[in-house]
């Protein structure tokens, strides 16, 4: 069954990661992944969206017109595509979207906010209904911080509902802004097809 996740964001917060990361397991996986890239010229704080679909047979249109998943990490998000499921950090949701902490836990947990790039990714996993397959997902990362994102990943994917509630409880709103140059015109968009190479820096560093 096809599956098609869209991601929300702004420059700086790993978007073009994530979907990196999950498209080049997804591969590793034996699926078929496409990937595309919709961001405003590597410009901190601007722009940055992704789509991934992958399914078991082959991908005909590798739009994402609704999506079955829509992880949403900036505020002023310029996406104006529904998810028939939503998870957001905190504080940028409606009622009903499912709302995670994900820069606070990553700086509590592992040191730094951008870690919670990866615990978005363990919970899209879960959501997805993609196994945990701790091999394949080394294989996909980066070397440098390596076994953080690895324990990033884990504790997302870990998260129950109880959990969820309770952490959206007690944390504070999300501190991620979209600024004015996500109102730039200019974009650049690029695939990647199935099994092609990702170009990842460092999953933590990244944007």
């Amino acid at each position: 069954m096809t599956t098609r996740i869209a991601l929300d964001g702004v420059g700086g917060q790993g978007v073009r990661v994530i979907a990196g990361v999950l498209g080049a397991l997804l591969a590793r996986m034996g699926k078929q992944v496409t990937v595309l890239f919709d961001y405003d010229s590597s410009v901190r704080g601007s722009m940055s969206d992704a789509f991934v679909i992958f399914d078991d047979v082959p991908i005909l249109n590798p739009v994402v017109e609704e999506a079955d998943i829509l992880l949403k990490l900036a505020d002023k998000g310029h996406l104006r595509i529904s998810g028939r499921t939503v998870v957001t950090d905190l504080g940028l949701g409606r009622p009903g979207d499912e709302q995670i902490p994900f820069a606070s836990l990553g700086s509590e947990h592992f040191g730094k906010e951008l870690f919670g790039n990866m615990i978005a990714l363990g919970r899209l996993l879960r959501l997805a209904e993609i196994e945990f397959d701790e091999a394949a997902i080394r294989e996909s990362l980066p070397r440098r911080y390596q076994d953080e994102n690895v324990a990033a990943i884990r504790f997302g994917y870990q998260l129950t509902g109880d959990e969820i509630s309770r952490l959206a409880a007690a944390a504070p709103p999300s501190r991620f802004e979209m600024n004015d140059a996500a109102t730039a015109p200019l974009h650049r968009r690029t695939g990647v097809a199935p099994g092609g190479a990702m170009g990842l820096g460092d999953v933590a560093e990244s944007g």
